[in-house]
């Protein structure tokens, strides 16, 4: 693999197990993932994206059935099930929606967000600035009855204020991306609010903290939101244990995300 001094690869081929499809990069450019910035080259082209890395483990399942992903993720019933990237969730306020990584779709219309991290949690949240945007607290809104209230999520709301005042604070989890995405679940009009949070373990004194932090966020929001928490290492573990997965994935996989 061809890459700089800064760990960005020349060619977005070096990257990736297989080369995107046109559907799956017209879904990714919905987001930010393939533009360049500047002089500075895309962010999937990075060694450590972690667009790169959802690409690889889930672009393999994009024209296979996914009743095995779908079981290791940690859900019943994955025969009719799909997949999309950068799938928007929208949320009926002003500008752009936010967006999760991965979805999985059901015919009958549930939709399931995956949430993936891979280096970026190991980097502290910033406090020293709004951690949302205006539009999620309209003005003469009184506390306790905003957009999160409004779609009776009121534990969504209590959290947020909290973090929008400072009364709580995470240092490694971005709670403010999942109650955005607790929102858009709802005013899409899902029965369930289920929210996967899929990250890449790394040993330490920060992983201990954040999962800390993951378990005092689904303490924090109960029953609103099914807050399903999984790293890389046990879905690869699940996919490897499957029967019928291809070797040359897991093999790549395992080479380049999966050492012994």
């Amino acid at each position: 693999m061809r890459y700089d001094a800064r760990a960005f690869v020349r060619e977005l081929a070096d990257n990736l197990r297989a080369p995107l499809v046109p559907a799956v990069r017209a879904e990714l450019e919905r987001g930010s993932e393939l533009a360049a910035r500047g002089t500075a080259p895309a962010r999937i082209h990075a060694l450590a994206s972690s667009a790169a890395l959802v690409v690889n483990v889930f672009g393999y399942w994009r024209e296979r059935p996914l009743a095995r992903l779908v079981a290791a993720l940690g859900f019943d019933s994955g025969e009719s099930a799909s997949l999309t990237f950068e799938e928007p969730l929208p949320t009926e306020l002003p500008g752009e929606p936010p967006f999760t990584d991965v979805a999985l779709h059901w015919p009958n219309g549930d939709l399931v967000p995956i949430e993936s991290k891979f280096t970026e949690w190991l980097v502290r949240r910033p406090h020293n600035k709004r951690v949302f945007k205006d539009k999620y607290f309209p003005a003469g809104a009184e506390a306790g009855s905003g957009v999160w209230s409004a779609v009776a999520l009121p534990r969504c709301q209590a959290l947020a204020e909290e973090l929008q005042d400072g009364r709580e604070r995470f240092k490694y989890l971005n709670t403010a991306q999942l109650l955005k995405h607790a929102l858009g679940l709802k005013k899409l009009g899902q029965r369930r609010t289920v929210v996967v949070y899929l990250y890449y373990e790394w040993p330490g004194r920060e992983a201990e903290v954040h999962r800390s932090e993951l378990e005092r966020v689904r303490q924090r929001l109960g029953l609103e939101v099914d807050l399903r928490v999984l790293t890389y290492q046990q879905l690869f573990a699940s996919l490897r244990a499957a029967p019928g997965v291809d070797r040359d994935y897991l093999d790549y996989l395992a080479e380049r995300y999966f050492p012994p």
